[in-house]
């Protein structure tokens, strides 16, 4: 089922997300949605919070630059060690419209678990790198936002035409 996208300035992505303690019937079934949503939404990677859940997870398309995706399940990630830096454009399915040139490490290693409970190591530069540190954010209740100065014109434009008696300026 495709899930709805939770748009900024909604609470919950601000909020920290709970470790995965037991992997049950319904983690699997939001993991499904979240991935059939990030295809259908042609989204590199989607965490649980920008679909209304705080279990630190999230998925990726692991082959982004192919016509068959192949997603790939975090649990409870942990960025183990950062190498190099980059500053490239993101987007963010919660900021619709919204592209920033962010600063973020080349190179990452990450730990996280499976679907399966299995432990999952995994070393990767570029784009995958990048959308692994901003899922990782999301799931810390941090936005791509919080990456750049308020005042730049296009992100001030931006969170102003949204709802400006609910954002913080």
């Amino acid at each position: 089922m495709v899930l709805k996208i939770v748009k900024y300035p909604d609470a919950i992505l601000r909020k920290k997300g709970q470790p995965v303690e037991k992997i049950s019937k319904d983690v699997f079934k939001l993991v499904d949605d979240m991935i059939e949503t990030m295809i259908t939404e042609e989204g590199l990677a989607l965490a649980a919070n920008q679909v209304g859940s705080l279990y630190r997870i999230f998925v990726i398309n692991a082959t982004p630059r192919e016509d068959t995706p192949k997603p790939v399940v975090f649990m409870n990630p942990e960025i183990l060690n950062q190498e190099g830096t980059a500053v490239e454009e993101e987007g963010c399915l919660s900021f619709p419209g919204l592209y920033l040139r962010i600063k973020r490490a080349d190179k990452i290693r990450v730990r996280a678990k499976n679907l399966y409970n299995e432990n999952l190591i995994y070393e990767t530069d570029g784009i995958l790198a990048r959308a692994i540190q901003h899922e990782t954010d999301h799931l810390n209740g941090i936005l791509f936002i919080d990456h750049v100065d308020k005042t730049e014109e296009e992100v001030k434009k931006y969170l102003d035409n949204l709802h400006p008696s609910k954002i913080n300026k």
